[in-house]
């Protein structure tokens, strides 16, 4: 079977933005702030960690785009070691997360 290469498209305009917000609002939660939820599961020990971010940016962004932004703002708000115990980081709107049945408190 061939290998091909993916190629890499440009990063979604608001890219960096996003990146920054969802880093500050990690660094600092503002109760007062009805999104982005950020979810982390699993995040005891040396278990995989699972990240869901719920919010209403992400609606222009596709997935690949979403989870990359998670990522990047995850690794510098919790550093490489951290980052590398991601097995999932999904950022979904209110209506996917309802649709997949995400539930937090």
């Amino acid at each position: 079977m061939p290998i091909r290469h993916r190629k890499t498209s440009v990063p979604h305009v608001r890219a960096e933005e996003l990146r920054k917000r969802l880093f500050q609002e990690w660094q600092n939660p503002v109760d007062a702030h009805s999104e982005p939820v950020i979810i982390e599961e699993g995040r005891t020990g040396n278990r995989p960690t699972k990240i869901f971010v719920i919010w209403s940016e992400w609606a222009e962004l596709n997935q690949q785009e979403r989870s990359e932004i998670i990522m990047d703002a995850f690794e510098e708000f919790r550093g490489v070691a951290d980052s590398l115990r991601v097995t999932v980081a999904m950022g979904l709107t209110q209506q996917e997360a309802d649709r997949m049945k995400i539930q937090y408190d």
